[in-house]
Parts: C-alpha cells; sequence; structure tokens
C-alpha cells in the first residue's frame, strides 16, 4: 500500500485499537474489494493525539466508516477523526454524508451524535454474505462523492455575538466525548423514533469551578458552528450586574443589550421588549441558531431560567452552571475530571519532564489536583524549575500555588483565575461547622443542610446513596481559606469518636434517668456529656432556638390550641393528644440537651426549660389528671351495643369538660409565644389576651 501522503482514499478505516480482532475481517474485506483503505496501525497517544499522517489521510480520504464500539468513544484518536469527518458533512448540508456507523454491539445507546444513531448504520457481519453486502454498500456511498473530506477546521469561521469570537483552546484535551453528548441532547429531537423526544430542550452542563465548563461550551460553538447558521450568541454573567426585574438573572442584561446593538436593533427599553424584538429578528432571518448562557447563578426559579433561553424555538439553549439544581429544567452534561493520562498530558505540554524523578513527580501532582484541568493548566505554566519543585511548592502550607500562579491570568468567563478562593466564594465550609460541639439532632440537622448546599452549588458529587465525595482541590482550598483553623481539629475529633463508636449515637448518652414511679412532676434532666452551645449575653443558643421550635410546631396542632367546636371530636381523642405532649417534650429536651436544673434564667427572661416546665406541671397536668380519671369511670360504664362516641356524648360531664378544654387554649397560647420569642418563628396565631 502506498504512503498516505501520494494518494486519495475512498475510505477512512476508524476503530479503537482494543476492537482490531472484530475489525479484521472487515478491513480484509474492504481491501480485497478494490477500495483504497486508509488503515493505521500504530496507537495514537501523546497531548495532540493525532499524527500527521492520520491528519493527512483523514483529509485526503472521501468518507469515515467507523467501528463504533462501546470502547470507542473513550479512545481520543477516534473521537477526532469522527469530529473531523462529521462536522465536514455538517458544512455540507448533511452530516451523516461523510460518514458511515458499525455497530458490534447489541444496542445504539452509545453511538453519538444522535443524527448517527437514528441513520442506518450497519451491525458487525457476522457471516460472508453479510460482509459481501456491507462492503457493497460502502462501495455505493463513496461512489456518490467526488470530493475528499478536507483539512480539519477547514470550514467557515462562527457567527458569534456579540463578538468578538474566541480563539480554539490550544489545551483542550479529553473531552470530544462529552461535545457529542452536548450535539446530541440538544438536537434529539430531530430522531423522535429513537430518542422519544419531541421537543427541544435546554441543555446545561455542570460542575464544579475550573472543571471546564465554559471552555468546553465554547469549544462546542465554535466546532459545531455549522450547525447554526444563524449564528452563535453569548450571554456572559456580569457578577456586578444590579438587581432588575429578572432578580438574580438581571446581570444577563447587559448581554441582551449587547446582542440587540450587535443585531443593528434598538438597545433601549425594557427587558420584555427587547427579547421580544429579539425573537421576532430571528424569526425573520429563519436560520437555527446557538444561544449559550454562561454560569448560571445558583437558586434562579423556572420562571428566571425560561427568560434566559433561547428568545425564539429556533434556537437551541445550552447553559453552563454550577447549580446541580436544574434537573427538571435543562438535560445535564457533567465533565468529570480527566484521567490519569490526560492529565499528564496537560500538565506536560510545554514542559517535558526531565528523569524518572521529575515524571515521578508530575504523576504526584495530577494525583494531588485529581484531574483539575484548570489546576494542572496553571501548574504547567510553573513548570520551568521542575515537577519536582513545582510538587514542593504546591503542599507549601500558606497561600495556595494555584492562586499564585493564577495571578494577572484571565478565564473563558472574563473573571480572574483565583481557584482557590472562587471554590470557596460562598463560604460553604461554614456549612459544616461546629459539629463537634452539639448533640447528634443538630449535627444531623447542619450536615443535612450543609450537604444540601454543597451539592446544589456542584461541591460535591453522589457517589453511592447518602453519600458524597469532595474533590481534593476543594480540600486543598478549603484548607487555604477557612476562617477557623481550629474548626477542621474539633470536626477530626468527632470523626474519630463517631468511628471510635461504630456510628452509634451519643444521643442522650449523658442523660441519667430523672426518677420515676409514681411522682407527679416532670424528673430534672442531668447535664449533657457534651459541651453545650452557651448563649451570649443572655440570648437564647441555636440548640435552644431549635427545641423551641419543635415544641413550638408540635403544640400548635394540638387540641386546646386548636378550637374543638362544640358536638364534634372525641374527648377522649382530644386528651390523648394533650398527653402526647408529656412524651414529646422530655424526647425533644433530651434531644437537644435541654436541662431541666441548668442555670438559673436571666432576671425576667423564659427559656426553654421553664416554659416546658409551665407547660407540663402547670398548664397539662392540672387538667389530664383531673379529666383523664372522670372520663376513664364513665367509659367503665359503656353498655355493650355502644359506641363510645355515643356514650361519651350521653356523659354529663361532658360540656364541663369542653369547657376546661377551651379553658386552656389561653395558657397554651402564651406559652407559644413565649417559644416564638426564643425560636423567631411565627405561626400567625392568635395572641393570648
Amino acid at each position: 500500500m502506498e504512503g498516505p501522503d501520494s494518494r486519495a482514499w475512498d475510505v477512512f478505516l476508524s476503530y479503537s485499537r482494543g476492537d482490531a480482532h472484530r475489525v479484521a475481517p472487515l478491513r480484509d474485506s474492504l481491501l480485497a474489494s478494490g477500495l483504497r483503505v486508509f488503515v493505521d496501525e500504530v496507537t495514537v497517544a501523546g497531548f495532540t493525539g493525532i499524527s500527521d499522517a492520520i491528519r493527512d489521510g483523514l483529509a485526503r480520504s472521501k468518507a469515515l466508516l467507523a467501528c463504533y464500539s462501546a470502547a470507542y468513544p473513550e479512545r481520543q484518536a477516534c473521537q477526532w477523526e469522527l469530529t473531523t469527518a462529521y462536522l465536514a458533512g455538517l458544512r455540507e448540508g448533511d452530516p451523516r454524508r461523510r460518514v458511515m456507523v458499525v455497530n458490534p454491539e447489541p444496542a445504539a445507546d452509545h453511538i453519538h451524535p444522535v443524527e448517527l444513531r437514528d441513520a442506518r448504520y450497519w451491525a458487525l457481519p457476522a457471516d460472508p454474505a453479510a460482509l459481501d453486502a456491507l462492503v457493497a454498500d460502502v462501495r455505493a456511498h463513496v461512489g456518490a462523492l467526488t470530493t475528499p473530506i478536507g483539512p480539519a477546521g477547514s470550514g467557515p469561521a462562527a457567527h458569534w455575538l456579540p463578538g468578538p469570537a474566541p480563539s480554539p483552546a490550544p489545551a483542550f484535551t479529553g473531552r470530544l466525548p462529552y461535545l457529542w453528548q452536548v450535539h446530541s441532547f440538544l438536537h434529539r429531537h430531530a430522531a423522535p423514533l429513537t430518542t422519544g423526544h419531541t421537543a427541544a430542550r435546554p441543555v446545561q452542563i455542570r460542575g464544579m469551578a475550573g472543571i471546564g465548563k465554559t471552555l468546553l461550551a465554547q469549544e462546542y460553538a465554535t466546532r459545531f458552528a455549522a450547525a447554526y447558521p444563524g449564528g452563535v450568541f453569548w450571554l456572559a454573567r456580569d457578577p456586578a450586574g444590579e438587581a432588575g426585574p429578572y432578580g438574580r438573572s438581571a446581570p444577563y442584561e447587559a448581554g441582551l443589550r449587547a446582542v440587540a446593538g450587535a443585531l443593528g436593533l434598538p438597545r433601549r427599553g425594557p427587558v420584555e421588549e427587547l427579547t421580544a424584538r429579539l425573537g421576532a429578528h430571528l424569526a425573520s432571518v429563519g436560520r437555527p441558531f446557538l444561544w449559550v448562557v454562561d454560569d448560571v447563578a445558583d437558586q434562579l426559579t423556572a420562571q428566571q431560567i425560561g427568560r434566559l433561553c433561547a428568545p425564539h424555538p429556533l434556537g437551541r439553549t445550552l447553559l453552563t452552571t454550577r447549580s446541580r439544581r436544574y434537573d427538571a429544567l435543562a438535560t445535564p452534561v457533567e465533565p468529570g475530571p480527566l484521567g490519569p493520562e490526560e492529565s499528564y498530558a496537560l500538565l506536560t505540554h510545554a514542559t517535558a519532564p526531565g528523569g524518572a524523578e521529575e515524571r515521578a513527580a508530575a504523576e504526584a501532582l495530577c494525583a494531588a489536583v485529581a484531574g483539575h484541568p484548570l489546576a494542572l493548566d496553571l501548574l504547567s505554566s510553573g513548570a520551568a524549575d521542575g515537577y519536582a519543585a513545582l510538587h514542593d511548592r504546591f503542599h507549601t502550607p500558606g497561600r495556595s500555588l494555584l492562586d499564585v500562579l493564577a495571578r494577572g491570568r484571565v478565564l473563558p468567563t472574563g473573571y480572574p483565575a483565583e481557584v482557590t478562593a472562587a471554590l470557596t466564594r460562598d463560604d460553604a465550609v461554614r456549612a459544616l461547622s461546629a459539629a463537634a460541639t452539639v448533640p447528634d439532632i443538630a449535627t444531623a440537622r447542619r450536615l443535612d443542610s450543609g450537604i444540601a448546599e454543597l451539592r446544589g452549588r456542584g461541591l460535591l458529587a453522589p457517589v453511592g446513596t447518602r453519600s458524597w465525595s469532595a474533590h481534593p482541590l476543594l480540600l486543598h482550598a478549603w484548607l487555604r481559606h477557612d476562617p477557623e483553623p481550629a474548626r477542621a481539629e474539633r470536626l477530626r475529633h468527632a470523626v474519630m469518636r463517631t468511628l471510635r463508636t461504630s456510628y452509634g449515637t451519643t444521643l442522650g448518652r449523658g442523660a441519667r434517668p430523672g426518677p420515676t414511679g409514681t411522682s407527679t412532676r416532670e424528673p430534672h434532666m442531668n447535664p449533657p456529656a457534651q459541651p453545650r452551645v452557651s448563649p451570649r449575653d443572655g440570648a437564647p443558643s441555636e440548640l435552644e432556638r431549635m427545641a423551641a421550635f419543635d415544641l413550638q410546631v408540635e403544640l400548635a396542632t394540638r387540641i386546646g390550641v386548636q378550637e374543638l367546636a362544640p358536638g364534634t371530636g372525641s374527648l377522649r381523642e382530644a386528651l390523648a393528644s394533650l398527653h402526647a405532649m408529656f412524651e414529646f417534650t422530655r424526647t425533644t429536651l433530651r434531644q437537644y440537651s435541654i436541662n431541666l436544673a441548668d442555670r438559673p434564667a436571666p432576671k425576667g427572661a423564659r427559656t426553654v426549660h421553664t416554659i416546658a416546665d409551665d407547660l407540663l406541671n402547670r398548664t397539662l397536668r392540672p387538667f389530664t389528671s383531673e379529666w383523664h380519671t372522670r372520663l376513664a369511670a364513665h367509659e367503665a360504664l359503656r353498655p355493650s351495643g355502644t359506641s363510645p362516641v355515643a356514650h361519651e356524648q350521653s356523659w354529663p360531664e361532658a360540656p364541663a369538660m369542653r369547657a376546661a378544654l377551651a379553658g386552656l387554649r389561653e395558657p397554651l397560647l402564651r406559652i407559644v409565644a413565649d417559644l416564638a420569642g426564643i425560636s423567631g418563628a411565627d405561626f400567625g396565631l392568635p395572641a393570648a389576651s
């Protein structure tokens, strides 16, 4: 076979080297048929990933035949070959014109983009007759093509608004499969029989700071511009944007006005009118366009997200965000950290390690930042003195080396590359603070709330049922920015204590049982074994506020606070409801380590333990003690065949008990109000007179 630089090729055979044994019969049949077939037998590696021979061979080939196995998307060279051929066809009006697919797998879900999955593809032939039929189809397909694919990137530049269009990223590596995911999700409504989707849906690229969301969106918009002849519209968030009618989406208003100006439309006026003008203009152009909204803030409403999307159905909306809260609004694509080989290639692309020790240090740096693309790119710029020295500097206490190397660098978002500050921008580390100094129930609430906050901001990744992981670079950033370093030591001790007890609860472990038996007063509880959060200047502690809130919620829903209308309900059930407050109050006080024998309350102040004592021993107990005995005596006389409700209604003392129950409402409302003064929650109940 002649060299690839001396002739044109009919077919470029693309496959993963691990599939060589499966592809061999097809390769031999293609060659035997007289077709000119380019076959690369050399494994492609390195940062660029593509040899000159492959670039030239593909450029001189009429079409690419991809053996699209499950391993195919994982091989960088395969993805580059497929992308180049697909985009060449896309520029010619049919993305399937330059790509043929053979699928050796039983299913097709692994095939991207979706247009190739929806097109007719061949199963890998299992017998000579099927193999001959496939070769005949390939001959017919390439026979209809008169020109080669051509060099990669030879198409027209993207029509980018408001502009200017960014330059291609020289260090973009390991992300081609995500480009296909984005494209497939944006266009899967075009293949409804295959995907089951009939309407376009926004797509979100999400992940932690520096993982490459903006760069991925930028590369997609640049490479796939031929799919969007109406242009690429890029809205970048201005963090200093003032609040407006769009709330937290207001920082994008400047981008909308810039787009309108670039299209020659009036820039002034309300945002709603501006959006309507943009939609009308894009409808008159009548061409598909890409609408990118970069760095979408966390916790926007569905209405706010809707306002940020493309202003006309011809547009495809692509969002980038750190938030994990928008699954119901946009299909997620979540680029993860780079793999070991890709990380090493990115780190060393500017400076090659010299010797085994330097290579080991470079690999250790890749592991230290766990494949974080921005961190690797920054570290590569500081490798002039060697990777061993760079590794030592990375682990030196004090200001993070990443922030030092980022000085003066600007990210594709337009923000300074303040890596560790960006990771801790929301001070999310406080969400897990002080977990070692409160009882289990308070710790659980804090952890649940903190985990929800961290997951919502894309700082934790799920790794199982109720299990999450934090990226090592995130932990590195937190250590550099924690405003309370001593807290880390407290948390470490808390974790060790939990491990020693095999995850056993410490709930109430320090409380000794109080006197039981026939005592007519609630037992005092002993001080907790673990430290309390002490109030400052007489203010209630966090635990007291939490306990007050729980008691307040429970009491506000009980009969007594809620009126029992005359002739309705059951007196026995009302009595049982009030009696249940005894156990609930005991449990709540124990859970939050509220001590009935604690220090005396400040003069004139009501505390949780004094309110609990008032509730149980001075308000409820006199009522339940009296009326339980009298109602039980009447219930013992119920004739056979008479229902409990009918027997209760015939009780001569029922009106008196209802009156006594109504008399509880006033003192109970006062107690609810006292609890509200501690918890800070107002349920809108009427005030006691």
